[in-house]
């Protein structure tokens, strides 16, 4: 089976395998890759990973620096994973859907090309792009007249995820709202209603936890 079939009936897997070679390359040879750039905003997420290494005692060494390149690497695949699917339920073409996807294959992090200029932002979009990608597929399953296919609980692990995606990336807001109206827009109240209590879950077992830890939630808000 040649580079060309095994494309064709492995779409998915075609694609994750350049995109971990991608960032195998970046990992090990681009010192730069996965840096943060002098204008980052004030990140929760970079916060809590401040005070972890520090309670765990971590330097800055070159290992933790690879360490960190490698995290990001990681972050980015799940990216393009979401990317792909998404696309995959939107055009029901995995041709096109693999073309897409390339973009933040090579682009090896995704939206940026290398340098995190927010880390929340980085952090946030997989969060939102999953919980996308959950809303959706449930959305096709009900137009496809599926609808036995459909689980409710779906919607909460999607809002879940969007909850996470607020606390991680606090602009993302935008988006979760727009899917909620895009929910009742599409007559699904049920569907944006369970969404909405996974968002309530999530960030009142995230403000909790920041409480207990002595975090002040609001000290990294900026819009």
């Amino acid at each position: 089976m040649n580079l060309k079939q095994f494309k064709a009936k492995h779409p998915f897997t075609s694609l994750m395998l350049v995109a971990i070679a991608v960032r195998i390359l970046a990992v090990i040879f681009v010192p730069g890759f996965g840096s943060n750039h002098d204008i980052q905003q004030p990140s929760l997420i970079q916060g809590l990973l401040d005070w972890l290494k520090a309670k765990m005692g971590m330097g800055d060494s070159q290992g933790m620096m690879f360490l960190s390149r490698a995290f990001y690497a990681l972050i980015s695949l799940f990216t393009v994973s979401m990317v792909y699917r998404i696309c995959d339920l939107l055009s029901n073409d995995k041709a096109k859907a693999w073309n897409i996807a390339m973009i933040p294959t090579l682009c090896v992090i995704m939206p940026s090309f290398g340098i995190i200029d927010n880390v929340s932002f980085f952090l946030g979009l997989p969060l939102l792009l999953y919980g996308s990608n959950v809303v959706l597929r449930q959305q096709v399953l009900i137009g496809a007249n599926l609808t036995e296919k459909v689980h409710r609980t779906s919607y909460i692990i999607a809002g879940l995820m969007l909850g996470l995606s607020l606390c991680v990336w606090y602009q993302s807001a935008f988006l979760v709202l727009a899917i909620l109206v895009m929910l009742c827009l599409k007559r699904d109240l049920k569907g944006a209603l369970m969404t909405m209590i996974g968002i309530v879950i999530t960030l009142l077992l995230v403000w909790v936890l920041l409480m207990i830890l002595n975090v002040n939630p609001w000290s990294y808000v900026r819009l």
